[in-house]
């Protein structure tokens, strides 16, 4: 058989499976209303989780920028292509996080595997949390180091694993918030854990940077407690593109050297990162608590309408679990009927049998919006029934 015929017949497989994705399109600017192919729906998906990515000011920025410094960088940063607008957005989160150094990378999944294939090697221990996003298990393999899975926020079995498992370097990594569950991990434990077991902790705030904590610094400054390594994301709270790492200025220097991700890509438009350093400014001031609190409220606002929704009473993410993969697609087309785009996540996303409806809210989202979103799912769900 041809590649083509071998994609064809795995197409087929997913869809007979009910596992097959096609994408949507998005007209106009992201937000709590968008244009879905060529219909006004209310967006109940997005990553958008401060109503940043259509600011006005975050275009005005990154239009000024282009308009003075062209629409990208043109190189690796280590060449030619190491902007003052890098310089500036790295040193605003540096101040944000109060860090000793930042590194600004394309992408979340880059900045895992960057960090993880930097820091670890062969003769290295990764303990890592077994409900982690891809890119960590990703950076976790590349990276060649012994992988010890934990049971998902199960701080007792890490214990244990630490007490058996010794190596040169022992890293625990966890997210904070995580993506498809809207739990938290106890980030003070990990943090004992570390300097119990002298490990190295990593965090990703991925889903929590701009939300949660003061100033939106996330979970663990929220829990007082500094990682060895903190990984945020631009293109979800923060409303830009890109991610970062928030470390010392060694290990910041030593990622600039040595993490793979960055050190053979083009750097990141000048434009974009003249956005981000806008929207950190934002996301510290007072508006920006006030965008945290309206999204807290809107969360809480939710759970208390719709019974069985996941995660923790303030996080924004809201799974309901389905369980069948054909029936969480059936559940979405029927929402996205009633003009509520509410994406259905399936395998393997999330774990065979954990087929859900995954609620993302966001600050710009009205009151009576969350009131009909309520209604209609709870009208779905006893359908369902």
């Amino acid at each position: 058989m041809s590649l083509d015929d071998d994609a064809r017949e795995e197409l087929h497989q997913l869809s007979v499976e009910h596992r097959l994705r096609v994408p949507r399109v998005l007209d106009g600017a992201q937000g709590p209303r968008i244009t879905l192919d060529g219909t006004e729906v209310l967006n109940f998906s997005s990553n958008d989780y401060l109503s940043l990515t259509g600011d006005r000011r975050l275009a005005r920025a990154a239009a000024s920028s282009c308009e003075e410094d062209g629409s990208g960088a043109g190189a690796s940063r280590l060449i030619v292509g190491n902007h003052r607008r890098h310089l500036a957005a790295e040193s605003a989160i540096a101040e944000w996080l109060r860090c000793g150094g930042v590194r600004l990378f394309n992408s979340g999944y880059a900045a895992n595997v960057g960090v993880l294939t930097t820091i670890a090697g062969r003769d290295d221990v990764v303990f890592s949390d077994e409900l982690n996003h891809a890119s960590i298990i990703d950076g976790c393999r590349l990276s060649r180091a012994r992988v010890v899975v934990f049971g998902h926020r199960d701080t007792a079995s890490l214990e244990r694993m630490l007490a058996e498992h010794r190596g040169r370097r022992r890293i625990v990594v966890s997210e904070t918030l995580f993506s498809m569950d809207g739990d938290v991990a106890d980030v003070e434990a990990l943090a004992a854990l570390c300097r119990r077991h002298d490990a190295v902790l990593m965090l990703d705030e991925a889903h929590a940077i701009g939300v949660w904590g003061p100033e939106g610094r996330g979970i663990g400054a929220g829990a007082s407690v500094v990682p060895d390594l903190l990984v945020g994301t631009c293109g979800k709270a923060l409303g830009t593109f890109g991610a970062f790492v928030a470390t010392t200025t060694a290990v910041a220097e030593l990622l600039w050297n040595r993490a793979r991700s960055f050190v053979f890509s083009t750097g990141l438009p000048p434009m974009t990162a003249a956005a981000l350093t806008a929207a950190v400014e934002i996301v510290r001031s007072t508006e920006g608590d006030e965008r945290r609190r309206n999204l807290a409220a809107r969360a809480t606002q939710l759970r208390s309408a719709v019974p069985g929704l996941g995660g923790v009473p303030t996080s924004a993410i809201a799974p309901l679990i389905v369980g069948d993969d054909r029936e969480v697609m059936s559940l979405s087309t029927r929402l996205l009927e009633q003009h509520f785009f509410v994406q259905g996540i399936r395998p393997p996303t999330v774990p065979s049998g954990t087929a859900r409806l995954r609620i993302s809210l966001s600050s710009g989202h009205h009151s009576n919006e969350i009131s009909r979103l309520a209604s209609a799912v709870n009208d779905v769900m006893l359908c369902f029934t």
